[in-house]
């Protein structure tokens, strides 16, 4: 499978985790916790096997290329995961069964915040990365 292939997997399925975990924070209570965490280890373990797919081999590739917009932009990118891989681990950290269930109005109000940072950084990937790595797969 092509990084390109795996990248728009990857995005499809981080969607989809996305609107399930943002469906779940919309409920007025919290939901069995069996349920909810999950989610999000699922959501976790896929959103950071996705980072590094990007770290070591998307970025690399883009920012090394000849082309200078397309080196240009995967820098660019790159500069500015570094500050939303470590605000969702921090997001992660912060909420565990008992901040949940002691808080949930506040859990549901942070995950909504990350949800639509992530969702608007995966728009972007898709919209304006993801062209790029495949002007580049058709240039080789």
């Amino acid at each position: 499978m092509s990084q390109l292939m795996k990248l728009r997997e990857d995005h499809a399925k981080l969607a989809r985790l996305f609107r399930q975990l943002g469906a779940m924070v919309e409920r007025a209570s919290t939901p069995p916790q069996v349920e909810l965490f999950e989610l999000r280890r699922e959501l976790l373990s896929t959103l950071l096997a996705h980072l590094k797919l990007e770290d070591w081999a998307l970025y690399p590739r883009l920012i090394e290329s000849a082309d200078a917009d397309i080196s240009s932009a995967g820098q660019a990118f790159k500069d500015e995961m570094g500050g939303l891989a470590p605000a969702f681990l921090a997001y992660s950290d912060k909420w565990n069964a008992n901040t949940i269930a002691a808080d949930w109005s506040a859990y549901c109000k942070d995950t909504a915040a990350i949800l639509e940072a992530l969702t608007n950084r995966l728009i972007r990937e898709n919209r304006d990365l993801l062209p790029l790595l495949e002007r580049l797969d058709k240039a080789a």
